[in-house]
């Protein structure tokens, strides 16, 4: 079975009640909350799983509504996860489980702002009722750390609190802690060679924070940092970790646990109103601009230039455009990261907008006006070939793909507790989650054979223990996880046509509609046709091509986050 760099929970929508309220410093507030839905409860009809928060940085979803009217804005419940419909007026924060024990659950409220999570945690009192979900996952620790580095501000000190209350390692913890105050230091659970250094400043203080950091990481051994604070407090430390101290991937975990407000004219994310801009921000990514001003701030265009092997025209050219839009300034001839370059380069995922297979889709969209025309999709005619052939001859591509489909850990356990498994002792898996489904039935006892056939078949069969590859034998069932939402409609009714020939029952796992959660929910069916030039395929759509091929929806499994399980039997 492949590593896992975290393990998965059942998302169980919870009404919970305060039981208790206490002020742990002037700054931080703690609520305990209780009540019949911790255990396993029914509603609806639906059995539900007691509340399980195993990891010291579990997170929850807490649900507020504008006019305090959270029952409108509650997310639908289904058997084994949640689906986020559409609801404007829905405030949802992350918190992290101070303590899980009898029955309870405390969290700690920092008591700063006005936002809805505070303005209700000051007014707690017992018999108030809150709304949760999640947690949805716990992170993976290595199996050997010679030691171990906790960082964050005040917003991290329940998960640190936690660590050090619980202990999953005996390796030895050195935190390192921003606090805004004095006042704010807590007591915590030392134990002989930890370690600790309260850093009174502010917690999007940068340079004391990495400071600090960098007198806490050992220089020898193996170890495991993490880190919890403002996104932009974080770089420094990512790039101290990963560059200098060369600490691989899963030897640190830093989230940025919230954005400090820059004001208006300093975007927390670029801005970026014009292609043009698009593009020059996607070319000081991919010709390292943005990571070697931040790595040599005040740096020259001579030294810019020299570093990268560009000519210095160039770079006068698109310099102009960045520090238009936030992402760099310039002082005396001397560049340094502004606001928006400190943010993209904060934030993985906002990168790959610029530079990566998402930047790419967007690329395809400069065909999108010919596709709604002509047909076809905009791939294609940007690229000269389909995004499923360019996954089946690449295998960065096909990776991201795959990546994506890590999703399954959180949804897939209706479809795996589903009757379909009942008399399925050989399956045929296809798609890039194919290893997905095979480590989550096999994990959950269902005694089977499973194989996969088709892009990446070895790739796949060799990232779980229990997948091999096609032997061509029949199937008692098929799925295509993930199969059809890269591929055109040509592609995807000949691969249906395919499989008619070896199962009489084929699901199909698919994105049905956008995930309602999503800040870009509203682009998922335009990026969905820049793939395939078919869009989002609901139900209408994913049933037509189904018949086409001669099969028929029996019925439907819903996962959650608009991804569903079509079960179809062939006519």
């Amino acid at each position: 079975m492949a590593l896992r760099e975290f393990v998965t929970h059942p998302l169980v929508l919870r009404r919970l009640e305060v039981i208790g309220a206490r002020d742990i410093t002037p700054r931080m507030r703690r609520v305990t909350l209780g009540g019949p839905e911790m255990a396993a409860f029914e509603r609806d009809g639906l059995a539900l799983a007691p509340f399980r928060a195993p990891g010291f940085d579990d997170h929850v979803k807490v649900i507020f509504a504008e006019d305090g009217e959270v029952e409108k804005v509650l997310p639908l419940q289904l058997g084994e996860g949640i689906e986020w419909t559409s609801a404007p007026g829905r405030q949802a924060r992350d918190y992290t489980p101070r303590r899980v024990a009898d029955g309870e659950l405390d969290l700690d409220f920092v008591l700063h702002g006005e936002g809805p999570a505070v303005q209700w945690a000051r007014a707690a009192k017992p018999g108030d009722p809150l709304w949760i979900v999640g947690p949805k996952s716990s992170i993976v620790l290595p199996e050997e750390m010679d030691w171990v580095v906790l960082v964050g501000d005040e917003t991290a000190l329940p998960a640190i609190g936690r660590f050090l209350d619980e202990r999953p390692t005996d390796a030895a913890v050195h935190a390192v802690i921003t606090i805004g105050a004095a006042s704010a230091r807590q007591g915590l659970a030392l134990r002989e060679g930890d370690t600790i250094e309260w850093v009174v400043a502010s917690p999007t203080d940068r340079d004391a924070l990495e400071s600090a950091v960098r007198a806490a990481v050992p220089a020898e051994g193996d170890g495991f940092v993490w880190a919890g604070a403002e996104s932009r407090a974080l770089l420094p430390v990512r790039r101290f970790l990963s560059r200098e101290r060369g600490l691989a991937k899963n030897r640190m975990n830093l989230t940025g646990y919230w954005h400090a407000d820059q004001g208006a004219d300093a975007p927390q994310y670029p801005e970026v109103p014009s292609p043009l801009a698009w593009f020059a921000v996607r070319a000081a990514l991919r010709a390292g601009i943005l990571d070697d001003i931040a790595d040599h701030s005040a740096a020259s265009d001579e030294e810019i230039t020299s570093r990268l092997g560009l000519s210095p025209r160039a770079f006068d050219t698109i310099a102009p455009t960045l520090i238009h839009h936030g992402l760099i300034a310039e002082q005396d001839g001397r560049f340094r990261l502004a606001s928006a370059g400190e943010a993209l380069l904060a934030d993985e995922h906002e990168r790959e907008e610029f530079d990566g297979h998402e930047a790419d889709m967007l690329l395809a969209l400069s065909e999108l006006g010919p596709a709604l025309r002509d047909g076809g999709s905009p791939w294609e005619r940007a690229q000269g070939a389909t995004l499923a052939a360019d996954a089946t001859a690449d295998a960065e591509r096909f990776e991201e793909l795959r990546h994506s489909t890590e999703v399954l850990r959180f949804v897939g356990g209706a479809l795996i507790r589903d009757s379909l498994w009942a008399d399925a002792s050989r399956v045929l898996l296809t798609g890039p989650g194919s290893a997905e489904v095979a480590d989550l039935a096999t994990e959950a006892g269902i005694a089977a054979v499973f194989t996969v056939t088709g892009d990446a078949a070895s790739e796949l069969a060799n990232r779980s223990e229990w997948l091999r590859e096609d032997d061509g034998a029949a199937a008692d069932v098929a799925i295509a996880a993930f199969a059809l939402g890269h591929r055109t409609d040509d592609e995807a009714l000949q691969l249906l046509v395919q499989l008619r020939e070896r199962t009489g029952t084929l699901v199909v796992i698919d994105a049905a509609r956008a995930d309602s959660l999503s800040p870009t929910a509203h682009e998922a069916s335009v990026l969905a046709f820049a793939g395939n030039g078919a869009g989002l395929r609901d139900e209408v759509a994913a049933d037509a091509l189904a018949g086409d091929a001669g099969w028929r929806r029996e019925r439907t499994v819903a996962l959650g986050w608009g991804i569903e399980a079509a079960v179809l039997c062939r006519v």
